[in-house]
């Protein structure tokens, strides 16, 4: 495993891992239950479709991951479902970000282009 891209939201770490998925990990002292609290899928890994860059949204509720594939993803916390499956880029994403006030994402691929896109 390699690990690409991490990120904190209230004790937990948002992590991914080279060929894998999005994980979220409970990295409080003596937690209570299992460490990995969730796994985010999203496009079928391999070794040129692999998750690159996570972030979590400001308030927690939506996290987001660019893609070797050229697709941003952005899944519902409580529910892990795929919200958005965004496209537009020609090359792997290397950066996604949320705005820290607006429903905005912005996005930062090899192709040299960075993308904003509101979401709900």
């Amino acid at each position: 495993m390699i690990l690409t891209s991490g990120g904190f939201s209230g004790g937990l770490q948002l992590i991914t891992v080279l060929l894998f998925a999005v994980r979220v990990w409970d990295v409080r002292p003596f937690a209570p239950k299992e460490r990995c609290v969730k796994i985010f899928q999203g496009n079928v890994h391999n070794f040129e479709k692999n998750l690159l860059r996570c972030s979590w949204s400001p308030d927690g509720s939506k996290i987001a991951a660019g893609s070797a594939d050229r697709f941003v993803y952005v899944w519902d916390t409580t529910s892990r479902r795929i919200l958005y499956k965004l496209p537009g880029h020609a090359g792997s994403i290397n950066e996604v970000a949320f705005h820290p006030d607006e429903p905005i994402i912005l996005s930062a691929s090899s192709d040299k282009r960075l993308y904003m896109g509101e979401i709900q």
